[in-house]
């Protein structure tokens, strides 16, 4: 059989459709074309011709996962279930992932890094809640454990705890001191920090 045309797709531009014996054959996307060097003339075999369409499903499937990707940062076990969701097997997902994964276009770390950053600045937490959150991402556990290394030394942790305590106090002005402590302690406790570190925010803020 013989590539007898190449045509760029009016509708989408970065796909082309291939000719083979002067029938429509089938589209690739400009990675695929770019990959196998197709070109008006080509003889393919049928194997060739079939290892051309297998590498375009696997392209569509990574052209899926990054366009999902680029509504906003995702986490390899999101892409995983949503290109599941859209019908795709496992393996075939999996394929998708391990590829983006090499060439750097899927990075957990990265992602994990992104989202502490953004809820630091936004709306801190302590450790303990920004893990939870990171785990129903799909985070792994030891890239969690690296990442959360990064930002919550002791010493960030403590003035994270500090701050949130002061915030808090506004709130709490009216109670007697001992109401004071119990709801300070249990707040802090709640969005994160270790019951040391709200201990120490405790007896800093209401001095006995």
């Amino acid at each position: 059989m013989q590539i007898t045309g190449i045509e760029r797709q009016k509708k989408d531009h970065t796909r082309l459709s291939v000719f083979i014996d002067g029938a429509f054959a089938f589209g690739v996307s400009e990675e695929v074309y770019g990959r196998f060097v197709l070109h008006t003339g080509q003889e393919l075999t049928s194997e060739e011709r079939e290892e051309i369409e297998r590498a375009e499903a696997e392209s569509a499937v990574r052209r899926s996962a990054l366009r999902f990707r680029s509504y906003r940062p995702r986490s390899s076990s999101e892409v995983r279930q949503y290109l599941l969701r859209k019908g795709y097997d496992e393996r075939t997902a999996d394929a998708a992932l391990a590829y983006l994964t090499e060439h750097r276009l899927l990075d957990d770390a990265e992602f994990a890094r992104m989202a502490v950053r953004d809820r630091l600045k936004m709306k801190p937490v302590g450790q303990s809640v920004m893990r939870q959150l990171l785990m129903k991402k799909g985070v792994a556990k030891n890239v969690i454990d690296s990442v959360l290394a990064e930002y919550y030394s002791s010493e960030a942790e403590s003035a994270l705890a500090r701050a949130e305590g002061e915030r808090r106090m506004k709130r709490l002005t009216a109670l007697p001191p001992l109401a004071q402590k119990k709801r300070l302690y249990d707040h802090l406790v709640r969005r994160g920090y270790s019951s040391a570190a709200a201990m120490a925010v405790v007896h800093q803020l209401i001095p006995s």
